[in-house]
């Protein structure tokens, strides 16, 4: 973030800024980058290691650094422009797995240990920015360097203390969401993709959000439905925050294409009253679609699988005549981590990009079907909200 706050100057104007210490620490972070291979985002994390690297060595404070960042970023958009082009062409030639992406290429997944278990060096990393910064903010600087660091720490604190804040004060989270909450950080799935219990590598952070599962609950209270279809299960935490919110007549019936999670959810959810109103379906979403029955007929449906399967979902459902008049379509994930509407300009991860184009064509598609309406909320990755016009 620090380093992009400098696309408002010219080179020219961060050369004539940057001390003559720090040009030569360009060179040896320019040189790093054009010998590190531009897969997925590892270029950036070059550049970053080699300005951190080249600090001590000539003699320059962290404040100048930044000032080598934001040249090594403003130069290396130049070396990125063909590599970038290159990345994503042999993306198109890679076949996108359900989940999981392509096998060798970061596609946003953890194993679940990245997100929680941060090394001891990238905290004190972390603390010494929190240091370097303290008392800077948007108002408060007095050199130029000091006011980008307020800005970007201001930026930082408004969006990384907004999901806690959130968390902390949404209370929809009953009793058997909550188990299946601390069943799911407690399993060693990345254990699990080693032993091949389960088809795809997984992580928490392939769960609905707790926040967003809680505003899911809350359009379940509002509709009333009676039968709900759920697209995608995972570990059944959105399952049990729409069964939370069904009446004693309301049902939910979850796809999902692996077979070891239904069991997994299963296990926790039969503890519940909940348990009695899931029913799961396991097969490939698009193959159970074809032969699936609706009694009654669908007033509720929570997409949530393939990105790249979303629009045939929805046409298959509307085909096979599955949907009530009155039914509320609730799509995730259709903001796609931006790519719906940037260019591969902005590919941190390219790997993504073939599922960022699947949910533009998708929202595309509901804006100019004559018998959809739609908006589009920007709730964590996007959330549509779709409903057959009358």
């Amino acid at each position: 973030m620090l380093f992009w706050g400098f696309s408002i100057l010219s080179t020219s104007e961060l050369l004539i800024h940057t001390p003559p210490a720090a040009m030569s620490a360009f060179a040896v972070s320019m040189q790093t980058f054009v010998s590190t291979p531009a897969t997925s985002a590892s270029s950036s994390y070059a550049l970053r290691g080699a300005a951190v690297q080249a600090s001590p060595q000539a003699g320059f404070s962290a404040t100048s650094a930044v000032g080598v960042a934001a040249l090594s970023v403003a130069a290396a958009s130049i070396f990125n422009v063909d590599r970038r082009r290159k990345a994503v062409g042999r993306t198109q030639n890679v076949l996108v797995r359900a989940r999981g992406g392509e096998d060798d290429t970061y596609v946003g997944r953890f194993d679940g240990t990245q997100k929680s278990d941060v090394p001891a060096e990238a905290l004190a990393e972390e603390a010494r920015a929190a240091e370097g910064t303290r008392g800077r903010t948007a108002s408060r600087w007095s050199i130029l360097s000091e006011r980008v660091e307020g800005l970007a720490k201001e930026m930082y604190m408004l969006v990384g203390s907004q999901d806690p804040y959130l968390k902390d004060h949404s209370t929809g989270e009953g009793k058997a969401m909550e188990a299946i909450r601390t069943k799911m950080d407690a399993t060693d799935w990345g254990a699990l993709w080693e032993s091949k219990a389960t088809m795809f590598s997984y992580g928490t952070e392939m769960s609905t959000d707790p926040v967003e599962a809680q505003f899911v609950k809350m359009l379940t209270y509002m509709k009333h439905p009676k039968h709900v279809l759920e697209i995608g299960m995972f570990t059944g935490y959105g399952s049990m925050a729409i069964a939370e919110a069904l009446g004693d007549d309301g049902k939910v019936t979850s796809l999902d294409i692996d077979p070891y999670l239904k069991s997994w959810v299963e296990d926790v959810s039969k503890n519940f009253p909940e348990g009695a109103k899931h029913n799961i379906v396991v097969g490939p979403a698009m193959d159970s679609l074809q032969v699936l029955e609706a009694s009654p007929k669908f007033d509720m449906v929570f997409i949530d699988a393939n990105k790249a399967e979303y629009k045939g979902y929805l046409e298959t459902l509307m085909a096979r005549d599955l949907l009530d008049e009155d039914v509320m379509i609730v799509a995730d994930n259709t903001l796609y981590v931006g790519y719906p509407y940037l260019s591969d300009t902005y590919d941190t991860q390219p790997a993504r990009r073939l599922y960022g184009d699947a949910v533009r064509e998708f929202n595309a598609w509901v804006r100019d079907h004559p018998r959809l309406e739609q908006v589009i909320l920007p709730i964590r990755d996007g959330v549509s909200l779709i409903r057959i016009k009358h």
